[in-house]
């Protein structure tokens, strides 16, 4: 016999997302609001990033900001659009326009999705850059099944991971996945080591520490 599931003890809470997406959005860090500042972010991925590491990357990207919160919704943008650069500059044909594209795609995902939507921002840009690459659409079902199934493995991914919201682990995860199904597809990076490799755990209040697999102590 089935096991009886408890049921819950109080009602669920209604918790205002618009209320959290317009101080998201409204609060503003060095002069700029977030929204502002995301921007920023994307426009200088485009000038500034010559290598073939997608993680090397972000971090240089990132770290060059003075200021940057260690949390915001350029992720949501800037994973598919460093993994699509970085294919450019190691020579394949990924034109202007599908950087342009991706990154568009990436400004849909709102400030939060990981924990009012579900799906995180980070994982829907690599994702997002997946299906560039694939051609798929939503009447392209070999091509959607497959990419359906790819951001399935990054949702899995993010959640054995666990512990605390944190934009840069979902970043890491996101373009690690990535790498390996791009080769798969033909599409193939300098691989990168992603374990113990983070250099933003001191501006994350919420950091998981030695429990996170990119925090340095664990390489």
């Amino acid at each position: 016999m089935d096991a009886q599931i408890e049921k819950p003890r109080q009602k669920p809470i209604r918790i205002s997302y618009q209320e959290f997406r317009e101080t998201a959005l409204a609060n503003p860090c060095c002069g700029e609001t977030i929204g502002e500042m995301a921007e920023r972010v994307i426009a200088l991925a485009r000038s500034e990033v010559k290598g073939t590491s997608p993680a090397a990357a972000l971090e240089d990207l990132l770290s060059a900001i003075e200021g940057l919160p260690v949390h915001g919704l350029w992720h949501h943008s800037v994973a598919g659009e460093l993994l699509l650069i970085c294919l450019r500059n190691a020579g394949y044909p990924i034109a202007e326009e599908l950087i342009d594209e991706v990154v568009e795609r990436g400004r849909l995902t709102p400030p939060g999705a990981c924990g009012f939507l579900g799906p995180c921002g980070a994982l829907v840009s690599a994702a997002s850059a997946c299906a560039i690459l694939l051609g798929s659409t939503p009447v392209a079902a070999d091509r959607r099944e497959r990419l359906l199934q790819f951001h399935a493995r990054l949702a899995a991914r993010l959640a054995d991971l666990g512990g605390n919201r944190c934009c840069k682990k979902s970043t890491y995860t996101a373009m690690d996945l990535a790498q390996d199904e791009f080769a798969k597809l033909g599409y193939e990076l300098p691989r990168e080591e992603f374990a113990g490799r983070c250099r933003f755990f001191a501006d994350n209040e919420t950091c998981d520490g030695a429990d996170c697999v990119y925090f340095p102590q664990r390489s």
